[in-house]
């Protein structure tokens, strides 16, 4: 097969590209007011972090809402950036280039002096694997949507390191392709372009369009670019190169298959295998590229299996730790059964010996207790059911102590003097149980009368009371005086106060109840001094 049967028209290559391009521009017209709103928030959020990570102050070159020309100017001198990384990977640039102490706010800096800034920056951003842009991104035309991408993965990068770091950091993995590497892209896709263009020349010895072709296509590519930006105009451009390349290779491709195919042998020469091996070259390249996912994926896989691995470990060394508690579980339920049987048994023991002999014993000491009471009681009987005493009142303060007829007084005997009808003292002696003097104390008194109480609480009835003329007495022996003190109380309230004191301390064995009545006696009636309806009932003396 001769070289000039394989031929076909570069023009309506490019004419067919040209047509899909503005195609595809025509549909594609509807997103673009979208897409330039969230490129504009994207250019606000990234100001927006530079301004608070550095301060208003270090930040003032943005505004709130910079446009794409404000956004450049403020970093072109490259301080901003190099600021920046500084905070987020201290020492990531070793020198800033400042602006002079004399140079006028918004002045700009010399060309070396940002360049050496920018240049800095971005060899520490490629270095940590971060998108990075070129330096002439920073001049007018330039694509700031690398700048923004850039400051937008430092940032996530920022908040990565503040959240602890833990894992790889993968954000620019595949931004850090589309842009970083676009123009040696252009060159290197261009050469197989260029190789396929110089066969069909050499094979058909012959200009690749006329002038009439060339009219058309100037006036197509006029046509294609009049609605676009100037710094698209590039990537654009690079766009439609692509397409006619690759449609150039698949139309080589087709005639490689077909000469392959063929019966005849077709010689090689120079300028196929210089078509061919760009070919492979851009094959190599679309399968590297389809291995990123295959790898990413791997590595995924291998970090689940990892950690799958070490969730089974720890989850083996919990099931063994449940397994040892158990079984202290077991042992301690085992002991404390062991332990429970053994405090029975000691139980029992205790009950059928001790137990047994301190319940006799106790009744033994009721016994005892019981006897002794009957005989306290039976000496009290011993003594009379009926007993006098007899207290001589001291003189009160005032009296002459000459008119006492005290003579004498012993255990129980006083001798009282008595005149006679002849002139002549009498001594007359009275017997009573027991006589208390002139200097007797009110718990003397008590003193010989309290066994007494001690037989109430044994179920016998006792009666104390006081007689004698008015002024002898009576009230200060049983109550005591006005302002009573714990030495002067009478009669009455010793006896109350020994009742309540016997009887806690019996509360163990006996229950007791004791309810009070006070009664007066007058003129042979006798009222009920506690009555609760206000009425004084008189009892009448049988």
């Amino acid at each position: 097969m001769e070289s000039n049967d394989f031929s076909f028209s570069l023009v309506s290559i490019v004419e067919d590209v040209l047509q899909q391009h503005i195609t595809r521009s025509n549909d594609a017209g509807l997103l673009l007011p979208r897409k330039l709103e969230e490129s504009s928030l994207r250019r606000y959020e990234a100001a927006a972090w530079l301004r608070e990570t550095l301060g208003v102050s270090n930040g003032r070159d943005f505004p709130a809402e910079p446009s794409e020309e404000d956004f450049r100017l403020g970093l072109r001198s490259g301080i901003v950036l190099c600021n920046v990384l500084n905070k987020v990977n201290p020492g990531s640039v070793s020198k800033v280039v400042e602006a002079p102490d004399d140079v006028a706010d918004g002045a700009a800096l010399s060309a070396f002096q940002y360049f050496e800034n920018i240049r800095n920056f971005l060899n520490a951003v490629e270095g940590m694997d971060l998108p990075s842009f070129e330096a002439s991104d920073m001049e007018k035309g330039g694509k700031s949507i690398r700048i923004v991408n850039c400051i937008l993965a430092l940032k996530s990068y920022n908040e990565w390191k503040q959240n602890g770091g833990t894992g790889p950091f993968r954000y620019g993995s595949n931004m850090k392709n589309n842009f970083g590497s676009r123009k040696p892209f252009l060159r290197k896709s261009s050469e197989p372009f260029m190789s396929s263009m110089s066969i069909t020349h050499s094979s058909t010895d012959q200009p690749l369009c006329s002038d009439g072709d060339s009219r058309s296509i100037n006036a197509l590519v006029r046509s294609f670019i009049s609605d676009k930006k100037p710094e698209d105009i590039p990537s654009v451009v690079e766009s439609v190169l692509n397409k006619v390349m690759e449609e150039v290779q698949q139309r080589l491709s087709i005639h490689n298959e077909m000469m392959k195919s063929s019966s005849k042998h077709i010689p090689e020469d120079v300028s196929s295998c210089e078509t061919v091996v760009p070919s492979q070259q851009c094959e190599q390249d679309e399968e590297a590229e389809e291995n990123i996912p295959l790898q990413v994926e791997e590595e995924n896989t291998q970090r689940i299996d990892s950690e799958h691995y070490e969730e089974q470990k720890i989850l083996l060394h919990q099931q063994k730790h449940i397994q040892e508690l158990k079984q202290t579980l077991i042992t301690t339920k085992t002991g404390m059964q062991l332990l429970q049987k053994k405090y029975q048994e000691d139980f029992f023991h205790l009950g059928s010996n001790h137990v047994n002999g301190l319940a006799h014993a106790a009744k033994g000491y009721k016994r005892v207790l019981e006897e002794n009471r009957k005989l306290y009681n039976l000496v009290q009987d011993l003594k009379g059911n009926i007993r006098v005493y007899c207290r001589v009142r001291p003189f009160l303060p005032g009296e002459p102590t000459m008119l006492s007829t005290v003579e004498h007084i012993e255990e129980g005997t006083i001798t009282i003097r008595v005149p006679s009808k002849y002139g002549k003292e009498e001594h007359k002696p009275f017997m009573f149980n027991k006589v208390f003097g002139p200097s007797a104390t009110q718990e003397e008194v008590f003193s010989d009368m309290q066994p007494l109480v001690r037989s109430v609480l044994d179920g016998y009835n006792v009666c104390i009371f006081a007689y004698g003329q008015t002024g002898s007495g009576k009230t200060f022996t049983m109550t005591g005086p006005k302002e009573l003190t714990e030495e002067s109380l009478g009669v009455n309230y010793r006896a109350l106060a020994d009742l309540f004191l016997l009887s806690n301390q019996r509360k163990d064995t006996t229950s007791y109840e004791i309810s009070v009545q006070m009664l007066e006696i007058y003129n042979e009636q006798v009222r009920d001094l506690l009555a609760t309806d206000g009425q004084t009932k008189r009892y009448p003396l049988d």
